[in-house]
Order: C-alpha cells, then sequence, then structure tokens
C-alpha cells in the first residue's frame, strides 16, 4: 500500500502551499486553512497510510498522521 503524504510547505513570502507528490493543490495560504484542507483531504481518502507533514526552511517540523 503507498502512503499518501499532504505536504504543508511555507512560501518565501510567509504563506504556505499544500502539496500531494509533484503537484500543489493549494497556494498562498496561512497556515490554519492550510492545516484544515490537508486534514479534509487525508479524511476523504479513507486510507491509514495517510499523513501530513509540516516543512519550513526546509526541514519537516511536524507530521501527522490521519
Amino acid at each position: 500500500m503507498q502512503t499518501i503524504v499532504y505536504r504543508i510547505q511555507e512560501d518565501h513570502n510567509g504563506l504556505w502551499t499544500l502539496w500531494t507528490g509533484d503537484l500543489a493543490v493549494s497556494g498562498g495560504l496561512r497556515l490554519g486553512p492550510a492545516i484544515k484542507l490537508a486534514r479534509l483531504l487525508a479524511r476523504q481518502c479513507n486510507d491509514d497510510n495517510t499523513r501530513i507533514e509540516l516543512v519550513s526552511c526546509g526541514h519537516t517540523i511536524a507530521v501527522d498522521r490521519c
């Protein structure tokens, strides 16, 4: 089974972009709405192998398994 990863990555302007693989799902978000959107999408997958990563300055600072 493949793990689905939603990555919330900080942009150079201080806003956040939600990624899945190499595809940007949504950009220009504040952190709170980006996390809510990632959790919503992860719940839609109905897959125990889904996780959300929070990335700032190139470093993963948090991981949430859904």
